[in-house]
Parts: C-alpha cells; sequence; structure tokens
C-alpha cells in the first residue's frame, strides 16, 4: 500500500514540475515574442540612425569664431 501513495506522491510531483516548466517555456516564448515584434518595429529608424548624412556643404571657417590675437609689445 504503501509503494502506491509513493508513486502517486512522485507523480504528483512530475505533474506539478511539468506545469512548471511549461508556465516559463509559454512566458519565454511570449516576451521572445514581444520583443521580435518590437525589434522588427524599431528596425526601420535604427538603419535610418546608422546611414550618414550628407555634409551641408563646404568646411565653415568663420574667423570672427576665434580669440583674437595678441599685439606684439
Amino acid at each position: 500500500m504503501a509503494v502506491i501513495y509513493q508513486l502517486l506522491f512522485h507523480l504528483v510531483v512530475l505533474v506539478v514540475l511539468g506545469a512548471l516548466v511549461l508556465y516559463a517555456f509559454v512566458r519565454l516564448a511570449v516576451a521572445l515574442g514581444w520583443a521580435v515584434r518590437r525589434g522588427v518595429v524599431a528596425l526601420p529608424s535604427a538603419l535610418r540612425s546608422l546611414t550618414r548624412e550628407p555634409s551641408p556643404g563646404g568646411a565653415f571657417n568663420d574667423s570672427r569664431d576665434v580669440w583674437p590675437m595678441p599685439a606684439d609689445d
């Protein structure tokens, strides 16, 4: 009779562990799906940020933005 109770106990433990593993797998799958969807949505802007924009023109050189040189004494 004790053997039956031990088998039932082990069966219950296996069912509980299986349920925990299934729950963790479902949560992981949902999180991965959410991350993939979010990544696909963010992909165009991420690719756009990697591109180099052309320069607006020649180098800007304005002599007014430099400190005046002191006169030699």
